[in-house]
C-alpha cells in the first residue's frame, strides 16, 4: 500500500513562502548594505592615503631624500594611531624608507611586491594569521616625474571598521528577522481570518451536503473571491437537490419498470412451461385416443361376430388379448399424462406462490427437467443429476425452480451452437447446514468481460435476438435475497461454464 505523504496546509505554504521571501529580501539587503559599508570604509581609506601619496611625492621628487620620507613616516604614525606600518620601496622590490628600520634596505619577495598604475591604488585585506587583529593594507605608486617609479605601502589597524561593520550586521539582521517574525504573524492571523476560516465553514457544509443534511444558503461576510465560492457553493447544493429529487423519480420508475420485466419474463417462462408441456401431454393422450379407438373397433367386430353366432374360441382369445394389450397402452399413457400434469401443476404453483416447504431435492430437479424436456428435445444435449435422494431441504420450491430453469435455458440459448452435443449436470453435494447445488455444460464458454458482468441487470450478449439481460440477474437475486444463499460462476473461453450456488437447509418449523 503507497504511503500518502503529508501536505502542508495552505494557511503554512503561505506563511513558509512569505517568510522565505522575507529572509530572502533582508538578505539581500544585508549583503547590499555590508558591500556600500566595505565600499565607504574603502573610499575612506584611499582619502586617506591619497592625501598622504601626496605629500610623500611632493617631499620625495623635491628632495630626492629617503630622510625626509622616512621623516613623514614618523609624522604620519604620530598623527595616526591606526597606522601600523608604512614601506617604500622601489620596482625592484627594494625597501628605501620604512617605519621600521631594520627593513630598510632589504629586498621584498617577488609576491609581496605589487607596484599599482598611475593614480590607482591598491586596498586589500592581511590575512589574519600574519596579525593578531584585521590588517588593511592600502598601496599606491610612486612617483617621479609623472612615471611611476614604486610604490608606498600603509597598513591600517582595521579594528574599528570591523567592530563597526559587525555591529551593522547585527542590527540589520535582529531587524530583519523581527520584521520577518512580525510579518509572518500578521499574514498568518490575515489568512486565517479572510481564507482559511471561510474554507473551514465551506467544507463543513460540503461534509453536510455529503452525508445527506440540509443546509441553509451559506453566507460569507470575507473577500469577493470567498463570497463568489459561496454563492456558487449554493447554487451547487441547490442544483444538487434538484437533480436528487429527479435521481430519486427516475430510480422509483426503473424499479417498477424491473418488477414489470421481471414478472414478464417469469410469466414468459411460465408460458413456455405451459406450451412445453402441452406438447408433451399431446404424445400419450394421442396414443389412448388411438388405442382405444381401434379397441372399440375390434369391440364393434367382435359383437356381430357373437350376435350371427360366428364366434369361435380363437377370436374370444385374440379379442381378450387386443383388450389386455390396449388396456395397458392406454393405462401407461394416461398414467404418464397424469405425471406431466401433476409435475406442471406443482412447478407452476411453485412459480406464482412463494411458500416454504419441505421437498425431496432429487425428485424435485427430476421435475424441473421433466418440465424442460420439451425444449432439450430440440437440441443434442443431454442433462444428467447427480444428487443423493436422502436429501430433503425446506426452502421455496418456486425458487429453487426458476433458479435451475434460467440456468438451463441460458446454456440452450447461449452455450452450443445449433445441433452442437453436450452435456448439462446438475451435481448436489450436502454440506451439512448447507447444500451446493453446482450447475454445469460444457458449452463454448464466456469471456472474462462477459463474466465480470454476468449478473448485471440488462446485461445480455443476445439483445438483437430478443433477449432483456435479467435471466442471470433473477437467478442472482432470488439466490441471494429470497434464500440467502450465494452464487459464483466460473468459465473460461471454449471450457464452458460452472455456476456455484450455496444455500442453508433450514428444519421446517412445527406446528
Amino acid at each position: 500500500m503507497p504511503i500518502r505523504r503529508k501536505r502542508l496546509s495552505l494557511q503554512k505554504r503561505i506563511v513558509v513562502l512569505m517568510t522565505a521571501v522575507s529572509v530572502g529580501m533582508i538578505s539581500t539587503m544585508m549583503i547590499f548594505d555590508t558591500y556600500s559599508l566595505n565600499q565607504s570604509i574603502k573610499e575612506a581609506y584611499v582619502s586617506q592615503i591619497s592625501g598622504m601619496t601626496i605629500a610623500i611625492n611632493g617631499r620625495y621628487e623635491e628632495s630626492r631624500s629617503v630622510t625626509d620620507v622616512q621623516q613623514i613616516f614618523d609624522y604620519i604614525r604620530y598623527k595616526n594611531p591606526h597606522v601600523l606600518d608604512m614601506k617604500l620601496y622601489n620596482k625592484e622590490g627594494f625597501i628605501l624608507a620604512a617605519s621600521n628600520r631594520t627593513e630598510i634596505g632589504k629586498q621584498l619577495r617577488a609576491a609581496d611586491v605589487m607596484i599599482p598604475y598611475q593614480d590607482h591604488t591598491i586596498v586589500d585585506r592581511v590575512p589574519m594569521a600574519a596579525h593578531d587583529r584585521p590588517v588593511v593594507r592600502l598601496t599606491a605608486p610612486l612617483q617621479e616625474d609623472g612615471s611611476v617609479v614604486g610604490a608606498v605601502e600603509v597598513f591600517f589597524d582595521a579594528t574599528e571598521e570591523q567592530v563597526l561593520l559587525e555591529k551593522r550586521t547585527k542590527l540589520i539582521l535582529v531587524v530583519g528577522i523581527s520584521i520577518a517574525i512580525i510579518l509572518s504573524i500578521l499574514i498568518w492571523l490575515i489568512l486565517r481570518s479572510i481564507v482559511i476560516r471561510p474554507l473551514g465553514k465551506l467544507r463543513e457544509a460540503a461534509n453536510v451536503v455529503k452525508q445527506g443534511g440540509e443546509l441553509p444558503k451559506l453566507q460569507m461576510a470575507s473577500s469577493p473571491e470567498i463570497e463568489e465560492v459561496a454563492d456558487a457553493f449554493n447554487g451547487m447544493v441547490a442544483n444538487l437537490d434538484e437533480r436528487y429529487q429527479q435521481l430519486q423519480q427516475a430510480l422509483t420508475t426503473l424499479e417498477v419498470a424491473k418488477d414489470q420485466l421481471v414478472q414478464s419474463e417469469k410469466m414468459s417462462a411460465l408460458g413456455g412451461l405451459v406450451a412445453g408441456v402441452s406438447h408433451e401431454i399431446n404424445t400419450p393422450i394421442g396414443i389412448g385416443v388411438t388405442a382405444i379407438t381401434y379397441l372399440d373397433d375390434r369391440t364393434k367386430h367382435f359383437t356381430e361376430m357373437f350376435q350371427q353366432g360366428k364366434m369361435k374360441k380363437s377370436d374370444l382369445e385374440q379379442f381378450l388379448a387386443v383388450t389386455h394389450e390396449t388396456n395397458t397402452m392406454v393405462l401407461t399413457n394416461l398414467e404418464r399424462a397424469s405425471a406431466l400434469i401433476r409435475s406442471f401443476k406443482q412447478i407452476s404453483v411453485d412459480q406464482s406462490v412463494e411458500i416454504k416447504r419441505t421437498i425431496e431435492l432429487k425428485d424435485y430437479l427430476d421435475g424441473i427437467v421433466a418440465s424442460l424436456r420439451p425444449a432439450l428435445k430440440k437440441t443434442h444435449l443431454r442433462m444428467d443429476i447427480i444428487c443423493d435422494e436422502a436429501i430433503q431441504l425446506y426452502t421455496y420450491p418456486g425458487a429453487i425452480s426458476q433458479i435451475m430453469t434460467n440456468l438451463v435455458m441460458n446454456s440452450l440459448n447461449h452455450a452450443y451452437a445449433p445441433n452442437e452435443e453436450g452435456t448439462l449436470t446438475m451435481r448436489v453435494r450436502d454440506l451439512g447446514a448447507h447444500i451446493e447445488i453446482a450447475y454445469s455444460d460444457d458449452g463454448k464458454g464466456m469471456t472474462q468481460e462477459v463474466l465480470d458482468h454476468i449478473f448485471d441487470p440488462f446485461f445480455t450478449t443476445s439483445r438483437g435476438s430478443g433477449g432483456t439481460g435479467l435471466g442471470m440477474n433473477i437467478v442472482y437475486n432470488v439466490v441471494t435475497q429470497s434464500l440467502n444463499g450465494m452464487i459464483h460462476c466460473y468459465s473460461t473461453r471454449g471450457q464452458g461454464s460452472l455456476f456455484s450456488i450455496t444455500i442453508p437447509k433450514e428444519e421446517e418449523a412445527l406446528l
